[in-house]
């Protein structure tokens, strides 16, 4: 089996490059750690540290002029990360839409998702992505979704990270509706999914549970899908399996992609 051309994960041209603190492929441009956003990159400044230089060639550097990095080259790797940047997008719409729902009444009524009236009502199964309950709601699946989406969809590339979104959020309302008869609105299956994900292919990764418990990822995965299921029926009015067919559903294509990366 031949491999497919793999892409620089910053700006898809093609990858020659594998960085040794977070996995991406890259080209020669990105491969610094300051230049592609390595979530490494304390790791990274360690080894400097520790070592005196830099582990990176010197041609592969960011070019530095009295101490400080070259602003075109960084102007450009800017502009280059905000070029076709989904997440940031799906985070506009989806607030955009909660705007809709305090103006226009009668908008989350058509829109959310209803077990009972899926099947003549399909399209509920997306719509209800883009509703929220309350603007805490709200609040916190942006919060989630503004640390965790652009993280892979730099990772995995747009288009992938597009369709995984609004898989695991149908998985999501097809995972409710067959579990429960309440309606159901909101993103959390679907960012459930790029939890799922990125945890397969960046396991390591370290975030901060509260803002200051530091988990890495994989722990992290296991808590959240723990308090899920133990919640199940508690009537806690959250989805509960919801957000584990989303999980789920991230779990089995982060393996995936894993496989495929790998060239099995």
């Amino acid at each position: 089996m031949t491999r497919t051309q793999r892409k620089c994960t910053v700006c898809g041209k093609p990858a020659l490059y594998r960085c040794k603190y977070c996995g991406d492929t890259l080209c020669k441009e990105h491969l610094p750690p300051e230049m592609h956003w390595c979530v490494g990159v304390e790791d990274y400044k360690k080894d400097l540290e520790a070592r005196g230089t830099s582990s990176i060639p010197f041609e592969l550097r960011p070019e530095r002029r009295g101490g400080e990095q070259d602003k075109s080259i960084y102007t450009k790797n800017l502009f280059g990360i905000f070029s076709g940047n989904y997440s940031f997008l799906l985070l506009f719409l989806i607030s955009i839409s909660f705007v809709f729902q305090l103006l226009i009444s009668g908008y989350t009524q058509r829109l959310i998702l209803i077990p009972a009236l899926v099947m003549e009502r399909p399209w509920t199964l997306i719509t209800h992505i883009f509703l929220h309950g309350n603007f805490e709601h709200f609040f916190f699946n942006m919060l989630f979704f503004l640390f965790f989406g652009p993280v892979l969809e730099r990772k995995i590339g747009s288009s992938k990270f597009l369709l995984i979104f609004f898989l695991a959020g149908i998985v999501a309302g097809v995972g409710w509706s067959l579990t429960s008869v309440n309606p159901a609105l909101g993103a959390s299956g679907a960012l459930m999914g790029i939890f799922g994900t990125l945890a397969v292919l960046m396991p390591r990764l370290k975030i901060y549970l509260f803002f200051f418990i530091p988990l890495e990822m994989w722990i992290a995965v296991i808590l959240f899908a723990l308090i899920d299921f133990f919640m199940i029926g508690s009537g806690d009015m959250i989805a509960h399996t919801a957000h584990l067919s989303g999980l789920f559903f991230g779990l089995l294509v982060g393996a995936s992609l894993k496989r495929t990366d790998a060239g099995v």
